[in-house]
């Protein structure tokens, strides 16, 4: 039996944290990770909020395949980026492990805001299908380094996929299967870097469908609201809280 290490406050607010980022994940297809770290370290430190995302990131995703549908397209779109993020995760991690909090909330904080930014911006980049893959495979090496630091690695290369303007069943399923094999790569590097632990695991565990329930009502949610609307009011959101962790960082 996994025992509950977390004092009850900080377990609801855990909790709570994933029924918003999977809200934001079932309206737009991703975010989770990038909401979770956002909020997580006003509850818990910040190794535990990558470690809890690491655990919560795999089952939303299987999640995600399972509602995309498209399991060939989407893996065939998915992997080169895959291979570079497995070499590369446990570069992050291991960096991760060995920096102060104040530096990991700044480079939450700048990374988040580049997020934001880069989506608010939402150039209408296309990359050549005779580049996917080699583009593909290089994000991924850099999606890795910083998904290991951060366990978001969306601010990289979620404006890769748009590029490859996929369908959005292709575009679910395969940020479906990057995410999910980024969450075991993930956690099993900070389980070998000591940031995963034991404790971790129930939070996580009891979070999981709580972030499920997030993501069926944003996407009952994203169908009455304009979409845009939603996602606009979310990147603020965000913005506010990325400069609130960089000054937390800076003291």
């Amino acid at each position: 039996m996994i025992a509950i290490e977390q004092p009850l406050d900080v377990l609801v607010g855990i909790m709570g944290v994933y029924v918003l980022a999977g809200l934001v994940k079932g309206a737009t297809g991703f975010g989770l990770p990038v909401v979770a770290v956002a909020l997580l370290p006003f509850f818990v430190p910040v190794e535990t909020a990558l470690a809890l995302n690491a655990v919560v990131i795999v089952a939303t995703n299987i999640q995600q395949i399972r509602q995309g549908g498209q399991y060939a397209e989407g893996f065939s779109a998915a992997w080169p980026m895959i291979l570079g993020m497995a070499l590369m995760v446990p570069v992050g991690a291991a960096f991760a492990a060995g920096l102060s909090t104040q530096a990991l909330l700044l480079v939450l904080g700048i990374l988040i805001l580049v997020f934001v930014i880069s989506s608010f911006l939402n150039p209408a980049l296309r990359t050549p299908p005779a580049w996917a893959r080699h583009v593909g495979f290089g994000m991924g090496l850099v999606s890795g380094v910083v998904g290991g630091l951060t366990s978001a690695p969306g601010p990289i290369f979620v404006g890769y996929m748009v590029s490859l303007h996929l369908n959005r069943p292709t575009f679910m399923t395969a940020l479906g299967f990057i995410m999910c094999l980024f969450g075991l790569v993930a956690a099993l590097s900070y389980a070998w870097v000591g940031m995963l632990r034991a404790e971790h695991l129930a939070p996580a565990l009891l979070s999981v469908p709580l972030a499920v329930l997030g993501m069926w009502l944003g996407d009952r949610w994203a169908r009455r609201l304009p979409i845009e609307t939603f996602r606009k009011t979310v990147l603020v959101l965000l913005g506010i809280l990325a400069v609130l962790m960089m000054r937390r960082a800076m003291g």
